[in-house]
């Protein structure tokens, strides 16, 4: 393997100048960082960052935990962290416990759940990483970090009440209370919900900002205005069969667009026009939500500002660390209208 000795031998440099080349942090002409990176990539050089970092104290590197790549949230979240890291000259590690995968929704109950976390993250310890990133699969309380970490830990998508970690989530009440206002701006006074789950915080805390709105404009909410489902097309279906039959409802606020993509179908199984003769409303922004028919107005997750906060939170803790402030911060959602909100 060539060393970059032989690079700078090769280029008549010093050793320190292809280094800070590498790095970004060169002065030297364009026509020496030109010939240094073309011999670079002739010669197939890859840096080591973990023997470097062994000698500097420092890998520039993160692990990045995350609990199953497959859930919808996961890659913007990871794009996010990637693109800020690279910005700064970060390198990434991940492990992929897919705890969905293997074990389905209800995972975290498993009693494997907390021993494959603490697995992962002794593994990153044991390479060196400056700091780790746990990347969850939906917003939760997580109490599986060992008490005594040695490096810095930040949660992303979730949140902790252990001392000492930070934390980035979506504002989960704001968003429901912006898209129900919406609703009524548009002159709906009767909704109905789709929430998801009982017990689930992203269903608590969506009735929360719904209920939220209601009140705020004057408009009562009864306990027949919300149905529970199970955030997949096939509980929208469902539900919206319980709610319609015999209602005046002019809206439907689904807790995630799986859901309105099934109160689509009902409605069209029964010669009804989402848009036209009732208004549906989304949460999440999936792709398929600009494809269905009349395209749905729904509300986006900011998955790559939540990668991107949480890169830069670890990042502060590393560079800084008897200077950093522990913290709980809200990214906030925006309303992707379309055309399945008629104002009345």
């Amino acid at each position: 393997m060539v060393t970059l000795k032989e690079i700078a031998e090769k280029c008549s440099v010093s050793i320190t100048t292809v280094s800070n080349i590498l790095n970004g942090k060169s002065n030297v002409s364009e026509i020496t960082k030109k010939r240094v990176l073309e011999v670079i990539k002739a010669t197939g050089y890859r840096p080591n960052y973990m023997a470097r970092g062994l000698r500097a104290s420092k890998t520039n590197s993160v692990g990045i935990i995350i609990d199953d790549l497959t859930e919808f949230s996961s890659t913007g979240i990871i794009d996010g962290i990637m693109a800020y890291f690279d910005e700064h000259k970060y390198k990434a590690i991940l492990e992929n416990l897919r705890f969905y995968s293997k074990w389905g929704t209800k995972w975290y109950h498993n009693k494997g759940y907390e021993d494959s976390v603490q697995q992962a993250i002794d593994e990153f310890e044991s390479i060196k990483v400056d700091g780790i990133i746990y990347v969850a699969g939906h917003a939760r309380c997580i109490s599986c970090i060992p008490e005594k970490l040695n490096i810095p830990l930040v949660i992303s998508y979730a949140f902790t009440e252990q001392p000492g970690f930070s934390s980035v989530e979506f504002d989960d009440v704001k968003a429901a209370c912006d898209i129900t206002n919406h609703l009524i701006k548009n002159g709906h006074k009767k909704i109905a919900v789709i929430a998801g789950t009982k017990n689930n915080i992203h269903t608590e805390r969506r009735l929360e900002g719904f209920k939220k709105a209601m009140q705020e404009n004057a408009l009562s909410v009864n306990e027949k205005d919300i149905v529970y489902g199970k955030w997949d097309a096939e509980s929208g279906h469902q539900n919206a069969q319980t709610l319609l039959k015999g209602s005046d409802y002019s809206a439907i606020f689904c807790f995630n667009d799986l859901m309105a993509a099934g109160v689509y179908d009902y409605l069209y199984e029964n010669k009804l026009v989402p848009g036209k003769d009732i208004s549906v409303a989304g949460f999440d922004n999936r792709t398929m939500s600009q494809f269905l028919k009349p395209a749905l107005t729904t509300v986006e997750i900011p998955l790559v500002e939540i990668g991107r906060k949480s890169a830069e939170l670890i990042l502060n803790q590393i560079n800084n660390p008897d200077n950093f402030e522990v913290q709980q911060s809200f990214v906030e959602c925006k309303i992707i209208e379309r055309d399945s909100i008629k104002r009345k």
